[in-house]
């Protein structure tokens, strides 16, 4: 395929840290069928937790709930869940896809300011119970076309196998084709070749991680220097390695 050069952002050790968007992911996993995204059955839901200390870090929890044929729901509500964790490399519960059990009160008290909110305010988690419950707002529905993207993710990732993960034979990464936009991708590492998070590699193109690809992956062909400054293209306030940029070697002295 043809080449490209990109960065490394990640390198996957577990099965879950290959998922973009872990919380879609389980959801299909779990059962969740295209149908029940496009008759507005799965909820995009969510809940904020209050720094312990003013000013400081609000993280959020997140997360896709399926609700049954027939309940109303609508966004605002607070709604009581059965939760399963997605993911916690961002803390307990951060990602999350669960069945819903009912509706739910709320309290003004339940509620914390917070200036990024569209009423300055949003509603504050509680504790997640040993069996997964737990209490979020609904945002509002989830789009097909996510769906689309994570299923297809999943096709993608049934060709990486359990061994290549834990021989570290595995990197995601990403590069920018032209001002605001960038691609990412996973690549297959040749036996041999070591790398990390931050390296730079000339990669022979396959499927990139974007809706609907499912062709075989990228394969690194080898570690490059880091491009020069004018190889960077700015891409939503950030610098990101253009996917053309020059492939030098590394400087072994």
């Amino acid at each position: 395929g043809d080449r490209f050069v990109m960065v490394v952002t990640r390198m996957p050790t577990r099965r879950q840290d290959l998922q973009w968007h872990p919380g879609f992911s389980l959801a299909i996993e779990r059962g969740v069928t295209r149908e029940d995204v496009t008759s507005g059955r799965l909820l995009i839901t969510g809940c904020y937790v209050e720094p312990e200390t003013p000013g400081g870090l609000v993280r959020r929890r997140h997360g896709y709930v399926l609700i049954p044929e027939g309940t109303a729901v609508k966004e605002g509500d607070i709604v009581e869940i059965a939760a399963e964790e997605a993911d916690g490399a961002e803390g307990a519960f951060s990602r999350y896809f669960g069945r819903y059990l009912g509706g739910s009160a709320a309290a003004e008290t339940d509620y914390f300011p917070y200036k990024y909110a569209t009423d300055g305010r949003e509603f504050r988690c509680g504790a997640v119970a040993p069996d997964g419950a737990m209490r979020v707002e609904v945002y509002g529905t989830a789009a097909f076309w996510d769906y689309d993207l994570s299923a297809a993710e999943a096709a993608r990732n049934r060709q990486i196998t359990d061994a290549e993960l834990q021989a570290g034979r595995i990197a995601m990464g990403e590069c920018s084709p032209g001002v605001d936009s960038w691609v990412r991708w996973k690549v297959r590492i040749p036996a041999g070749l070591a790398l990390k998070v931050g390296d730079y590699i000339q990669v022979a193109a396959g499927s990139r991680e974007a809706p609907r690809s499912v062709g075989p992956l990228s394969t690194v062909l080898r570690r490059v220097a880091k491009p020069p400054k004018e190889d960077f293209i700015l891409t939503l306030g950030s610098m990101t390695v253009s996917c053309g940029a020059r492939a030098a070697a590394l400087d072994t002295e």
